[in-house]
């Protein structure tokens, strides 16, 4: 009783098995044989080679017919190619472009494709139909489309991609962007930075829009566009930028060096040059000194209206050290006040006495040693 059951049932597994399972040879197949196409741009088919129980084999590939005027390429791992090496019971998948000519107008074209291989051939006829303008099933937007913030701001966008069609597509990701700014794109969970993603049909993803500025970027409004594009299918999204700015200013003299001398009670020039090396103007911009006690310390001009980004003034310091200072070093600090900004630097002062004190205190010196000479010599013997 069992055996004859376990009969019955492979025969009705033999009866039921797919008309397939008993095939042996070659299979060269598309998803969507017909299929409409957008005009003016080439039509990117993909296609399937499959070996049903035949040994290893090349697989030749050329277009038996081809619409009058088109141009057909067969194109795999990123090159043209004019066959495909296929083991038993696996495919390989390529794809295959088909280029419109300039003139070309709407209505349907046919073609034919051919997979030769040693002992089998497989033929796969397609045609396409040429539109205007196609739904777009690609899209991009943004929850935030325009951002504000100084030259020294982390610009990011999120964007959330959307396949709006019935397959699986690996978008590639591409950016348009002002001279000297550099676009990179993340996933929302990561940091590794891609240039293409993948979207399950139906689906969306998000990823994040990085803008690094270049050092020295101006303040005003920026556009950039980013693109998407899966296939013959783009989408697009516009993006603003405004960059406030921000001054920075920075303090020094015309050589760099930041020491010198100077005279007790006598004044010393010092030229000094402030530039302003921000991405925005630098207005009201006073100058000041912390010295040491009792100098005099003053500037032409103390107060500039305005510095330019990237652009410098000259100014004039003149400090006069104190009657009392005694020689050696001091440290003068030179400020520079912006309000958004300031700079400072110190600078070493080598402070000298007088020569005329100097003088005196040579001539009482002097004058002691003649006094004790007359000295000696008039009452030593005594």
């Amino acid at each position: 009783m069992t055996m004859r059951k376990l009969n019955v049932g492979l025969l009705l597994l033999a009866l039921c098995a797919p008309a397939w399972a008993k095939y042996s040879g070659l299979s060269l197949s598309t998803d969507y044989p017909e299929q409409t196409v957008q005009a003016g741009r080439p039509a990117v088919i993909s296609l399937s080679v499959h070996n049903y129980g035949l040994p290893p084999q090349e697989v030749r590939l050329a277009a038996s017919e081809v619409a009058h005027g088109w141009k057909a390429e067969f194109e795999g791992d990123a090159r043209d190619v004019g066959a495909v090496f296929v083991a038993p019971e696996e495919s390989q998948e390529l794809s295959l472009h088909l280029t419109p000519p300039e003139n070309a107008t709407g209505g349907s074209y046919r073609f034919v494709l051919v997979a030769r291989g040693a002992q089998a051939s497989a033929e796969l006829p397609i045609t396409l139909r040429l539109a205007k303008t196609i739904p777009n099933w690609l899209a991009l937007r943004a929850s935030l489309p325009t951002l504000k913030g100084s030259s020294s701001t982390d610009f990011s966008y999120d964007i959330k991609i959307e396949n709006k069609s019935g397959r699986d597509a690996l978008v590639n990701l591409t950016a348009e962007a002002p001279r000297g700014f550099d676009v990179s794109f993340t996933p929302q969970y990561g940091s590794q930075e891609v240039t293409s993603i993948r979207v399950k049909a139906g689906a969306s993803k998000d990823v994040s829009a990085k803008v690094q500025m270049p050092e020295r970027a101006q303040a005003g409004d920026y556009a950039l566009t980013v693109h998407a594009a899966s296939g013959t299918t783009r989408a697009e999204l516009p993006l603003a930028m405004i960059v406030t700015g921000k001054p920075r200013l920075s303090l020094s003299t015309p050589s760099g060096r930041l020491s010198g001398d100077a005279t007790v009670g006598r004044a010393t020039p010092l030229a000094l040059v402030l530039e302003n090396d921000g991405s925005a103007p630098a207005r009201d911009v006073t100058l000041s000194a912390d010295s040491p006690s009792h100098w005099k310390v003053s500037f032409e001009p103390r107060r500039l209206d305005e510095i330019a980004p990237h652009q410098h003034a000259k100014v004039t310091a003149s400090f006069t050290p104190a009657e009392q200072s005694l020689a050696g070093d001091y440290m003068l600090t030179l400020n520079a006040n912006g309000g958004s900004t300031s700079a400072s630097t110190d600078y070493r002062v080598t402070v000298m006495t007088s020569t005329l004190w100097g003088g005196i205190g040579v001539g009482i010196a002097a004058a002691a040693i003649l006094v004790v000479g007359f000295a000696v010599s008039k009452f030593g013997r005594r």
